[in-house]
């Protein structure tokens, strides 16, 4: 009972397709043989794409660090304000997010997310805080 539970979760859930078939491969009686495929008009990267993930945090944390770290070069070996590179700074970080998402997009299965974008957004915001306020 339970197997035959596991092949319809396996059809349903996880997009499998059944295949009856006799005398298979040296079995003599009818067997059930499980074919997993990937059903490429069910499957939409862009669906799988959460607001809530790691590499939202991810696309957060680099954009956020990127910044900070562009800052204190220009700013403590470059002898620039700290006003005067916020705008390099942060355009550096969001230049890298920009150029990491093109090239997802180049992939077989890639794809532009806007949602990696915000994130990204978010870091640089959170970044100019942290350079605003530690003046």
């Amino acid at each position: 009972m339970i197997k035959y539970l596991s092949l319809i979760f396996l059809f349903l859930f996880l997009n499998v397709d059944l295949v009856f078939c006799g005398d298979h491969d040296g079995y003599e009686d009818e067997s059930l043989i499980v074919v997993l495929e990937e059903n490429n008009a069910r499957y939409d990267p862009k669906n799988t794409d959460k607001w809530i993930a790691v590499d939202k945090l991810q696309h957060f944390s680099y954009s956020c660090l990127i910044s900070l770290g562009c800052q204190y070069v220009l700013v403590n070996k470059i002898n620039r304000s700290e006003t005067s590179s916020l705008p390099l700074s942060s355009g550096l970080s969001f230049g890298a997010g920009l150029l990491k998402e093109l090239n997802d997009n180049k992939g077989a299965k890639g794809y532009f997310s806007i949602k990696d974008m915000v994130a990204n957004a978010a870091g640089i915001i959170v970044a100019a805080i942290i350079i605003l306020h530690g003046e």
